[in-house]
């Protein structure tokens, strides 16, 4: 769930605006140099999403909250060059209805969809999440043009377990696939330790409760995950859910369904799942890594973060919870995990404080990890026979250096994202809250690697 995520601009949106600055510190350097020149406005305010293509490709695509649509941009030129703009609509997911009107029997009330990130899958075929009206719309990203989908229902479902979707055993083309469920794990707890709260609108023989807030998502292993953050108010969260769809391409046309024998996983006891990544470890084990940035606040600094955070490690041939990596009381970012080419670190900023955290993925190659249908491991060195996965964490983090003439900590503590270049030898951050890039240099190549 990333309310604050819809304030950063990611195509920024006025020239005068594309500057940062801050103070080098041990190891980091932070510079400061305008850049409007290299600046591109755009239609509306607040951006929520962006996918850079292949470098072949020259382009970008933009997700724009309002109006609410998606626009490609050529990356050729000193300016970004928008060349195309969609907007979604009143029918987003194409099955011939009124989006707030079909929604509002199972909310109570007309919801339209509110634009989320995006994750090109390649130049060709993107999946854009949007909450509110929780869904996933295909969309080629590269002509900012929507896609379509086979998307079915099995026939063992339920009626209304997924209320959006096409009744059990039909199968529709369309633009969009719900990402609206009826979920409810084996422990109903929410972040509070409260029982969740049955939604009205599932099934009373089956006490479930709706998934909202979608979020990242990932193909691997000919599944699709999709992460939803289950906000229930305020700073109460449900149990966090990794929803897992079949994925299924042949002959240019796409059939997505959710998995007929495991269509959910539930990331308890870390709540708020957001960031999604496909991983192939340094062994050649495909993998997704999953953030859940635990139950966090509106505001900032430690005492935002009310629960533990951490890294989910899915096994998506199985699928299931292989292994967790522990962060503390970190309250990562909300992005998915910033992985080196290699495969042996993935990194991820944090939501409330200027720091960034990191953890080992060369851990995930011992192969006991994926025997059995038990739970999963806990890598934090105190699982006996499972190493210490984590490198930076709660209490022992990478820290940012912040910016002298930066705003006071009560105002805003730290907000920061994170990338990797080509070549894993620079990690860069951004703080939301002061306005810096800070550039890490990485030397990988000890062993272990040491960032």
């Amino acid at each position: 769930m990333s309310r604050r995520a819809l304030a950063i601009a990611l195509i920024a949106l006025g020239g005068s605006a594309c500057e940062g600055g801050g103070d080098a510190g041990d190891g980091l350097v932070v510079e400061r140099k305008p850049i409007a020149p290299n600046c591109t406005p755009v239609a509306g305010a607040f951006p929520s999403g962006l996918a850079l293509l292949s470098q072949a490709s020259h382009r970008a695509a933009l997700v724009q909250t309002s109006p609410p649509g998606v626009a490609a941009f050529d990356l050729e030129a000193e300016r970004p060059v928008p060349l195309a703009f969609d907007n979604i609509g009143t029918d987003s997911d194409g099955d011939g209805g009124d989006d707030a009107t079909a929604i509002a029997p199972y909310v109570g009330f007309p919801l339209s969809p509110v634009m989320g990130g995006i994750t090109a899958l390649r130049d060709d075929l993107a999946l854009v999440a949007t909450s509110n009206y929780e869904q996933l719309l295909f969309y080629d990203p590269g002509a900012a043009a929507p896609r379509s989908a086979w998307v079915e229902t099995p026939a063992s479902f339920a009626p209304g377990a997924y209320p959006l979707l096409p009744p059990p055993g039909q199968t529709q083309l369309r633009t969009g696939l719900s990402t609206l469920a009826c979920v409810r794990p084996s422990v109903p707890f929410d972040s509070t330790g409260e029982p969740t709260a049955a939604s009205a609108a599932c099934d009373p023989a089956s006490p479930s409760y709706l998934t909202t807030l979608t979020a990242g998502a990932a193909v691997a292993g000919g599944r699709l995950f999709v992460a939803t953050s289950n906000l229930a108010s305020g700073t109460r969260f449900h149990p966090g859910t990794v929803l897992v769809y079949e994925w299924l391409e042949s002959g240019g046309a796409l059939r997505v369904r959710p998995d007929p024998a495991t269509p959910v996983l539930f990331t308890q006891p870390y709540f708020n799942p957001t960031g999604v990544a496909r991983v192939v470890s340094p062994g050649g084990r495909e993998l997704v890594l999953v953030t859940a940035t635990g139950a966090i606040g509106s505001g900032t600094g430690a005492a935002n973060v009310r629960t533990e955070g951490a890294i989910e490690v899915i096994d998506p041939s199985v699928p299931r919870i292989a292994a967790v990596i522990p962060l503390g009381l970190a309250g990562p970012s909300f992005e998915a995990p910033a992985v080196d080419p290699g495969g042996r670190i993935a990194f991820v900023g944090a939501s409330s404080q200027r720091q960034v955290y990191a953890v080992d993925l060369r851990a995930l190659d011992d192969a006991n990890l994926y025997a059995g249908s038990g739970g999963p491991a806990i890598l934090d060195g105190q699982s006996a026979g499972f190493p210490d996965a984590r490198v930076f964490r709660a209490g022992a983090p990478l820290a940012l250096p912040d910016r002298a003439d930066g705003p006071p900590a009560l105002l805003c503590e730290g907000f920061t994202e994170v990338a990797l270049d080509a070549a894993g030898s620079e990690l860069y951050a951004t703080d939301f809250c002061d306005g810096t890039f800070t550039r890490v240099r990485l030397d990988l190549t000890g062993a272990p690697p040491v960032p």
